[in-house]
């Protein structure tokens, strides 16, 4: 049988800590080979087809990221269902929440091939790379039906308290993946092409080996009546996913806004700019994998009405945030330019990195803080105010870049970055204390 946690007994953090190792891991690979699949394409192809890459990286995280977190509505009453230990209603979250996200991102993936090209033009993508570009990521959204399935496998997984089958699936991907792209990007010549085709099938073999696990777990099998249409069901989870997929969105659009600046710097820049994403994205991580953990704990929580408990674990998490915050900021800070070689060639393109990573890494301690905070608030199905710093986020970001770009220019888009998770973390925080401590003082269990 596959494994499964309950979260809701026990010291909080030797069970967040056992829970958020697989998860590091999980993230960490994910990151690798989306580092690998840069490496090989800047330097098995060359810098421009790595520009041509990183140019849709921020269209990417924005349909993506909306997939994602309407998917968040399914992960969160899973938790929740689990945790209070009703299994009917636990199936019933999985299959309204395949029909609902799946319809969705159907249509996405359909809007997303046909107007990419006008998108990336708007985006002043120069036209030396823009073909490359449309390649790369048409390819990318064939293939959202597969992405979909293993995101959803393994959402439920992590909101059993499973973070270990995830991990196999993303070491099964990791391994597809950098092999795929040796081959077809290195012994087969495909260029761009090559590394979203490795991607997908990579997506694919994770997925499989998800499904395959979650098939062990004996209260998940569905029944015919499990896929009986349940709109009020649907609109629960829709009223939770709705807010995390625009917080996401929105966030997104700030990062296109940012990438349409830094296109017009040049192509030099968007190279450096793919760069230091996916560089100070993968340095992240580990504050991604503390938030993933505290909201699988907060849900489990929140569904058994132990609030008290919520905040035993948000301060056992506390010290954790900081040691991850201390370790990005020793690589990114110390370390700019051997990171930044790791991606580019052109000494001037990696020179271009340096201060870059820096402010980032000065500056870990608010995004690892961010992380903790607004998946906490999410967990417990709070998702309103986290949309609402999306739209914090996305204006720190253009406000920054807009009126320091012309001044100190590559360098403004740094500084518009780490404003933007200081201004979320303030408001997360605050609110995250402030509900926490009127539902343990109202002695509440729900909403």
């Amino acid at each position: 049988m596959a494994y499964t946690q309950n979260m809701t007994e026990g010291k909080p953090f030797p069970i967040i800590f056992r829970y958020f190792v697989p998860i590091l891991f999980s993230c960490l690979l994910q990151q690798l080979y989306s580092i690998v699949d840069t490496i090989v394409v800047g330097k098995g192809i060359n810098d421009m087809a790595l520009a041509a890459v990183g140019a849709t990286g921020s269209i990417s995280f924005f349909i993506f990221g909306f997939i994602m977190g309407l998917g968040t509505g399914m992960a969160v009453l899973v938790a929740q269902a689990y945790g209070g230990g009703n299994y009917e209603r636990l199936r019933k979250a999985i299959t309204m929440g395949i029909v609902s996200t799946g319809t969705v991102s159907l249509v996405i993936m359909l809007a997303g091939i046909v107007f990419m090209r006008p998108l990336l033009l708007l985006l002043n993508t120069s036209e030396v790379i823009l073909e490359d570009a449309i390649l790369y990521i048409v390819i990318i959204l064939a293939g959202i039906p597969l992405t979909l399935l293993y995101n959803c496998f393994s959402g439920i997984l992590n909101s059993l308290g499973d973070s270990k089958t995830p991990l196999y699936a993303v070491v099964i991907s990791t391994l597809v993946n950098i092999a795929l792209d040796i081959f077809l990007i290195v012994g087969c010549h495909m260029g761009v092409e090559g590394a979203a085709i490795g991607t997908l099938i990579a997506q694919c073999c994770a997925g499989g080996f998800c499904y395959f696990k979650l098939r062990k777990i004996t209260f998940l099998h569905l029944k015919k009546e499990d896929w009986i249409l349940d709109m009020k069901l649907i609109r629960e989870e829709i009223r939770v996913g709705i807010p995390v997929a625009f917080m996401n969105s929105v966030t997104a659009i700030g990062t296109l806004l940012v990438q349409y600046f830094v296109n017009r710097l040049g192509v030099n820049y968007t190279a450096a700019f793919s760069a230091c994403t996916r560089l100070t994205g993968f340095i992240m991580q580990p504050c991604a994998a503390a938030g993933m953990a505290m909201s699988t704990y907060a849900g489990q929580n929140f569904g058994a009405g132990k609030m008290e408990r919520i905040l035993q674990g948000i301060r056992s998490s506390f010290w954790l945030a900081i040691s991850i915050a201390l370790i990005g900021t020793v690589l990114l800070a110390g370390f700019p330019r051997q990171l930044a070689g790791l991606m580019l060639s052109d000494v001037e393109n990696i020179n271009l990195c340096v201060t870059y990573l820096r402010i980032c890494g000065g500056m870990m301690w608010a995004i690892s803080f961010l992380f903790l905070t607004r998946d906490t608030c999410q967990g417990m199905g709070f998702t309103f105010v986290p949309m609402l710093s999306g739209f914090m986020e996305l204006a720190a970001r253009v406000i920054a870049t807009i009126a320091l770009t012309s001044r100190i220019g590559y360098n403004a888009i740094a500084i518009a970055e780490v404003s933007a998770w200081v201004s979320a973390f303030l408001l997360n925080g605050s609110y995250l204390w402030l509900k926490l401590h009127k539902l343990i003082k109202s002695g509440k269990e729900t909403m």
